[in-house]
Formats: C-alpha cells, sequence, structure tokens
C-alpha cells in the first residue's frame, strides 16, 4: 500500500487524475428511457484525434411532448475530450438553462452520460427538464 502512495506521489497530481484512455472509432447506444421507441432512443458518437462528434442525438420526452434536435440540427457537432475522458454538448434553451448532453468514458470502449432537455409548458406536457442516462459502446449497441 506504501509502494502505490509513493508511486502517486512522484507521478505528481496529473497521472492521479487521468482519465480513462479511449479508442477512436464509432460508438453506438441508447438511452434509458422507455417512454420513447427504441430506434428514437438511440446516440450516436465517433471518437477521432482526441475530438468526440455526436452524429445522432435521442430523442426525449417529458410526459406526451418529445424533444426535437438541438445539437445535430445543422449537422454533426464535434468537442475536445478533457482530460479525465469527460465531454459536454451544451445549447441555451432560455436564460440560464441549458439543454446538456454529457459523458465520461468509463472504459476504452465504453461511455455513461446523461441526456438533460428542457421543454416549455404545453397541453400535453409541463414545464421542466428531463435528464435520461445513456450508455454507448464501442462498435455496438448498449442502454442501461
Amino acid at each position: 500500500m506504501a509502494l502505490v502512495a509513493a508511486v502517486t506521489f512522484c507521478l505528481g497530481p496529473a497521472a492521479a487524475d487521468a482519465g480513462v484512455p479511449h479508442k477512436k472509432g464509432a460508438y453506438t447506444g441508447s438511452t434509458a428511457q422507455t417512454a420513447v421507441n427504441a430506434p428514437f432512443r438511440q446516440i450516436k458518437f465517433t471518437v477521432k484525434k482526441g475530438k468526440i462528434t455526436l452524429n445522432t442525438e435521442p430523442t426525449v420526452a417529458r410526459g406526451l411532448c418529445f424533444s426535437t434536435p438541438v445539437f445535430t440540427l445543422d449537422g454533426s457537432v464535434s468537442k475536445k475530450v478533457g482530460k479525465k475522458g469527460t465531454f459536454t454538448f451544451s445549447k441555451t434553451f432560455l436564460g440560464n438553462k441549458f439543454d446538456r448532453i454529457t459523458g465520461q468514458f468509463v472504459s476504452p470502449t465504453e461511455i455513461d452520460g446523461f441526456a438533460i432537455y428542457h421543454f416549455q409548458s404545453q397541453d400535453l406536457c409541463s414545464e421542466g427538464k428531463t435528464k435520461v442516462r445513456y450508455t454507448a459502446t464501442r462498435g455496438g449497441k448498449s442502454g442501461k
């Protein structure tokens, strides 16, 4: 145990905070929200050269209302993957409210995260936000 502490101390805080290494390629998964049919819950990313690209965003439900594309409306969007293997796509909904897709590499071939979408008050649903969990794997489908 003392050896592990000594090695961590010698390598410095950057090594202790390093994220999970990730592999390049296509990642496919889905959200865990059962109120939406399976084909519409899909989320797809591409990872290449330290950047992650959101190719397909999921549909999220709140009551009887469904989200429309926010991030991929004009095509795919890309962000750099953070040092800890994290990323966030965000877009202003209204004022200080943001729609977000956040994720983190939990293994070299798996991403876990959340999608948060805000909704305006309508006849079929109340105003508020919906947060759903998703899992995506390299070269496969997943959903929890």
